[in-house]
């Protein structure tokens, strides 16, 4: 057998015992890679230092055993269960307990490795039906084919290759578009069936362009091009609504008399749709922007039926 230091020994007898709970002792000498005499010392220093061991002997075997529910500090799940357990502690209504589960469980996960943006996890459960099938497709970086109901009201398959899913109201998810190349935003709840498919390559993203892509979109929203930065103030005491509805993506400061909030994105409509809402409380700063709140205000006065004189 090759030498150890008495650290990796050490080191090797904790993994051998994370993984079988009982070890006959050559076996287990022959598991850390050293032989019976060093590992009885070892296993010595351990059980003087708190190890709960336990000695048995079947002449000539002898086995040494910890506890079935022993874990120092906690409890141990491979990482196909914690992943599982995060999926699932995702889906649970909100709350400070959740949220200390999440974040402890994440911490034993390697960053990407269940392709979920842990910052805002919230599932509804009728939302849920393929999520599991997307999340798979995340984590194991291998192509979606899914059957997609598009905003415009058309059902088709497409291939999805998922960099980053967003547990949410309505759950959604980031991914390259294989027909276009592009990143694109998808809706949970409008995938109506779902598959993962390994022929097709699955194409990957940097991190940094995912993220750019996600600090650009505007509540799930993004179009193609350039993000820019827009910004109008909201009276008081509308001012106080608006802080309490904010998009994602959106930043505020203090005004006088109000509110100021400045969004740096390509979700221009989206952005435009929001300040329209708030009629005449709201003040538009980018000339851009009030061009495009002014052709939406123009175009629902347009539509307004004629009503008879009274």
């Amino acid at each position: 057998m090759g030498q150890r230091s008495a650290g990796e020994s050490i080191a090797a007898i904790f993994q051998a015992f994370l993984t079988q709970r009982t070890w006959a002792q050559a076996e287990l000498a022959r598991e850390v890679g050293i032989h019976v005499p060093a590992l009885k010392k070892q296993l010595a220093i351990l059980e003087t230092g708190g190890l709960p061991l336990t000695r048995d002997e079947d002449h000539p075997h002898v086995y040494w055993s910890v506890p079935q529910n022993w874990f120092p500090g906690g409890v141990v799940f491979d990482g196909e269960d914690l992943a599982l357990l995060l999926r699932h502690l995702a889906r649970a209504p909100r709350s400070e307990e959740r949220d200390r589960l999440i974040t402890s469980a994440a911490r034993s996960l390697t960053a990407g490795t269940t392709g979920l943006d842990l910052s805002e996890i919230i599932e509804p459960a009728d939302e849920a039906e393929h999520l599991s099938t997307i999340e798979d497709s995340a984590r194991k970086q291998t192509t979606l084919h899914c059957q997609y109901y598009s905003a415009k009201g058309r059902v088709a398959w497409r291939h999805i290759s998922v960099q980053r899913i967003l547990l949410g109201p309505h759950a959604r998810l980031v991914g390259v578009c294989h027909r276009s190349g592009q990143l694109k935003w998808f809706r949970a709840d409008s995938v109506l069936d779902a598959r993962l498919d390994p022929e097709v390559p699955f194409q990957t993203v940097e991190a940094t362009a995912t993220e750019a892509f996600l600090s650009a979109s505007l509540d799930g929203f993004a179009e193609i091009g350039p993000p820019t930065t827009h910004a109008f103030v909201v009276r008081n005491p509308e001012a106080g609504w608006v802080a309490k509805n904010l998009l994602k993506g959106m930043e505020t400061e203090e005004a006088t008399d109000g509110l100021r909030v400045t969004a740096h994105t390509t979700a221009l409509p989206i952005l435009a749709r929001f300040v329209v809402g708030l009629g005449d409380a709201a003040r538009c700063e980018s000339s851009i922007l009030a061009e495009e709140v002014r052709n939406l205000a123009e175009g629902a006065l347009a539509n307004l039926p004629t009503l008879p004189d009274q």
